[in-house]
């Protein structure tokens, strides 16, 4: 089967987004509990139990799952050669996962520090195994994302229902970490199983060792030095400044990473159909591809990091409550490290891995990284969750302006700054609809819901009026769904 016969792009962003809003819905209905009923310094011990359990899922799963994204949508044609390919990275998956469960046994005997949070630390570990026997990086390849969508929401229903009946104290949070783990991965016990309708995985003997370490490895290490700019603010923050402030400092991470999450759905679902155009040597719809996936995503990325600089505090009182209100100040500075994210990851993980620069993104990851942990060794001590947010963006920057630089180099993709200015024409817009509504004396629900759908509207017709490209991608969409309802075959009646 041809790519141009797969799903198409736009139904696989519209089937992630979907799962992404899901993703978004979930925690701003939990969150706000959570961390009422938990409290600033039991949510801190679950962040900081969280950050740390996250270097070992990282270092089970290595940089297999881009890899395999990566090179196997280039031969998801040939089904023999593609089962053989799992088979070995499946094998290899298992074997860093128990040397990733060694060294966390390792750290938990020669630590003190991570004695404390032993209950914790082994609960969220069940995350390690059960994210490797997922594989969810199958589905990805297939472009499967109808059943990945389904599934997420399934569970993450039963985790609503479970959280709401049995997180009631502050001492519950061992609960709530069995929950999460069902939540995160439990699903992937299902993976296994479903996955047997494609590909019959088993573990082998048989493996090219030659052609997989170096790049696993080159791609592990570039989530590796991500991860640390990412998590190492938490872990930075647990050690210097304790349990509370860490349980501040997530009010605002919560928030950024869910938005996140759901801006990167539209970039997440490109990454195998730009690896299958450019493995197959179509550059001309590469770039046209990717040209359409960024101006996208800076459309939608600026207004959004607009709202919430704006609307910050009423957004921590709104989720979290008046004892995480010094959250908001991060949360401002979180909303610039977004757009600097999303770019970078566009530039990295859409661009130049596909394109097999990845020893160029490892590159820039690391100096970010050392950047990220050495300012936050300095920093933090002094001015806290503030400094672990600055120095986040401020690695997030470092990283977009470099894989920008070398991502337009090898891609050829230009013309998009005319986006960014009519975007940004439109974020002013925003600002007006902000100034306006602050002159009404309303509730603190309400100042949000009524700025936000008034910003939509405004930040809308000033793009139909400067004309921004995405807006007719947005025509095309509708238009193409229409017609594929008109001519859908219609059910006869009894």
């Amino acid at each position: 089967m041809s790519i141009e016969k797969q799903k198409s792009l736009r139904t696989n962003m519209i089937l992630n987004a979907v799962r992404g809003a899901m993703q978004v819905l979930f925690p701003l209905i939990t969150f706000p509990y959570v961390s009422r009923i938990l409290g600033a310094e039991s949510l801190g011990q679950y962040n900081f139990s969280n950050s740390v359990v996250s270097y070992f899922t990282l270092l089970a799963g290595l940089g297999i799952g881009r890899y395999a994204i990566r090179d196997g949508a280039a031969i998801r044609e040939d089904s023999l050669q593609l089962n053989r390919f799992a088979n070995e990275l499946f094998t290899i998956n298992i074997i860093s996962t128990v040397f990733a469960y060694a060294m966390l046994a390792i750290s938990l005997v020669v630590s003190s520090t991570l004695k404390n949070y032993l209950l914790l630390l082994i609960i969220l570990s069940f995350q390690v195994i059960l994210t490797t026997v997922g594989m969810e990086w199958i589905y990805s390849i297939y472009e499967d994302y109808l059943y990945i969508t389904v599934r997420s929401i399934l569970f993450q229903f039963v985790s609503l229902i479970l959280l709401f009946c049995c997180v009631h104290t502050r001492n519950d949070v061992a609960v709530y970490a069995v929950i999460t783990v069902l939540a995160c991965a439990g699903s992937n016990l299902l993976n296994y199983y479903h996955a047997r309708k494609r590909i019959r995985v088993r573990l082998t003997r048989h493996i090219n060792w030659k052609c997989h370490l170096r790049p696993i490895f080159i791609l592990f290490a570039i989530s590796l030095t991500v991860s640390i700019y990412v998590s190492s603010d938490v872990t930075v923050l647990g050690i210097l400044c304790g349990d509370k402030t860490v349980g501040i400092y997530s009010a605002a991470t919560k928030i950024y990473s869910v938005v996140k999450q759901i801006l990167g759905t539209v970039l997440v679902v490109s990454i195998p159909r730009l690896s299958a155009f450019y493995g197959t040597g179509r550059m001309d719809k590469f770039r046209l591809t990717a040209s359409k996936i960024y101006k996208t995503i800076v459309t939608l990325m600026l207004p959004t990091m607009t709202g919430i600089m704006i609307l910050s505090e009423r957004i921590i009182l709104l989720i979290s409550g008046q004892e995480y209100i010094e959250a908001a100040s991060s949360l401002r500075i979180l909303s610039m490290a977004l757009m600097f994210c999303m770019a970078a990851w566009f530039w990295g993980q859409c661009i130049l891995v596909p394109m097999k620069h990845e020893e160029e993104v490892f590159g820039v990851t690391v100096v970010s990284a050392v950047l990220n942990l050495t300012l936050n060794i300095l920093l933090v001590p002094f001015w806290k969750e503030k400094a672990a947010a600055f120095t986040t963006a401020l690695a997030e920057g470092c990283t977009y302006v470099w894989s920008m630089i070398r991502g337009r180099k090898y891609s050829g993709i230009s013309g998009i700054g005319s986006t960014y200015l009519k975007s940004i024409i439109g974020c002013l817009g925003i600002l007006a609809v902000n100034t306006v509504v602050k002159y009404f004396a309303i509730s603190n629900m309400l100042y949000i819901v009524v700025t936000i759908v008034l910003s939509i509207i405004v930040y809308g017709a000033i793009e139909i009026l400067v004309k921004n490209e995405v807006w007719r991608l947005i025509r095309e969409i509708k238009y193409k769904l229409h017609v594929q309802e008109a001519n859908a075959p219609k059910k006869e009646g009894l």
